[in-house]
């Protein structure tokens, strides 16, 4: 693989630092191929594309950020194919998403700040606590929730609080109006 450098980006106007002066605040990334587009304010990666930020890493084939005019803010990333990504949380616990497509937003509309990356394609996302899918994921940074539309998911642990201790599948037990049929 290849790395295209943050000089690549800084020329394009493009700041990937993160608000903190630590060495490892800035973000990387790595692919086998880039285009810098300044006319069209984006730069395009292709092929093996690898991403470490501060708490977050990301895999994926093809990455599109739109590039931001000098000392701006990166507020659209589109991420796509086999989409990986690993995220620690305030707990220090790692969740880590996959999908087909995530697509990264950020604005600033009337005083009120919103920034959500929204996962598609089966998506899902694994932690301690379980597995959860659906047809669609948003992690509203701000909130830091995750809303899912049309939910699935297994559970570590049963209502009560006890961890399952086996590898056997769960059973399904007929809602009421089921068991007399």
């Amino acid at each position: 693989m290849k790395f295209f450098c943050l000089i690549a980006l800084v020329f394009c106007g493009l700041n990937l630092r993160a608000q903190t002066n630590a060495p490892d605040a800035w973000t990387r990334i790595d692919s086998d191929s880039a285009i810098f587009d300044r006319d069209g304010h984006k730069a395009t990666y292709r092929g093996h594309v690898f991403v470490r930020d501060p708490g977050m890493k990301l895999h994926c084939e093809w990455l599109v950020v739109d590039l931001p005019s000098a000392g701006g803010r990166v507020n659209h990333i589109v991420a796509e194919t086999n989409v990986v990504i690993d995220l620690v949380d305030e707990k220090g616990q790692t969740n880590h998403a996959t999908g087909d497509l995530a697509v990264y937003d950020y604005a600033v509309q009337d005083s009120v700040t919103n920034e959500t990356v929204t996962l598609t394609g089966d998506p899902q996302i694994k932690n301690s606590m379980g597995t959860q899918s659906g047809d669609k994921i948003v992690w509203d940074k701000i909130s830091n929730k995750f809303h899912f539309t049309n939910p699935r998911g297994v559970m570590h642990e049963n209502l009560n609080g006890a961890a399952v201790k086996t590898n056997s599948p769960p059973e399904i037990i007929p809602s009421p109006d089921k068991k007399n049929q």
